[in-house]
């Protein structure tokens, strides 16, 4: 069967759990993708339509390479691991200004942050953010940032707000909520699935969806 050949889109966070899956997603529909990482040596995936750019996020000239000829930006980046300081609202930073230089608009970019528009419509998501806000009140507050400076960009973000993500086959009922988190889980495939169908979307731009499996 033959696969349209689609834009380029730039990742970041694509060694990760839920990176990889959007990588190798995005390889499949036909993309062209272009993905930082860190270490690539430790990254095994190869295709004729994917680059690898060896760089750190935090690294404006290492975002404005990736981002080169790009038609999109899509993260998944988190925290680097053994770092205890914040790094998401540094990165939008430097993201910001790299994206308008290159003439990008389209950046959808995952969440662990719940409290975005207002106060949460059901007890479990209100809960849950809670929870978030007492053990990890540091990165939460780098979340407030990080979704203030993209409120203030003129880009036509998406902030996708996620549960626990499992790494299991699609599950493929998946439900979005702008008030509240509609399951407490969502397989990693499903999710790679979702944020491809935003890139052809103007459902969530500058919208802060939930997204589980039901």
């Amino acid at each position: 069967m033959s696969i349209s050949i689609k834009p380029t889109v730039a990742v970041l966070g694509g060694a990760g759990k839920a990176g990889r899956p959007l990588i190798e997603e995005a390889l499949r529909q036909g993309y062209t993708v272009r993905a930082l990482l860190r270490h690539p040596s430790q990254f095994e995936l190869s295709h004729n339509r994917l680059t690898i750019i060896t760089g750190d996020a935090r690294d404006p000239l290492a975002i404005r390479h990736v981002v080169k000829g790009s038609a999109a930006l899509v993260s998944t980046l988190g925290n680097p691991r053994g770092e205890n300081t914040p790094i998401l609202s540094q990165v939008t930073e430097q993201l910001l200004p790299a994206l308008k230089a290159e003439g990008i608009s389209r950046y959808i970019t995952l969440t662990s942050l719940y409290a975005t528009e207002g106060e949460q419509a059901d007890e479990k998501t209100r809960l849950s953010a809670a929870f978030m806000q007492q053990h990890f009140p540091a990165f939460m507050a780098d979340r407030v940032r990080e979704y203030q400076l993209l409120q203030n960009s003129d880009l036509d973000w998406t902030y996708v707000r996620i549960p626990y993500l499992v790494q299991s086959p699609v599950v493929g009922t998946v439900q979005t909520q702008l008030g509240y988190m509609p399951g407490s889980q969502l397989a990693v495939a499903d999710l790679a699935t979702f944020l491809l169908k935003q890139l052809d979307s103007e459902a969530f731009i500058r919208k802060s969806p939930f997204v589980a499996n039901t």
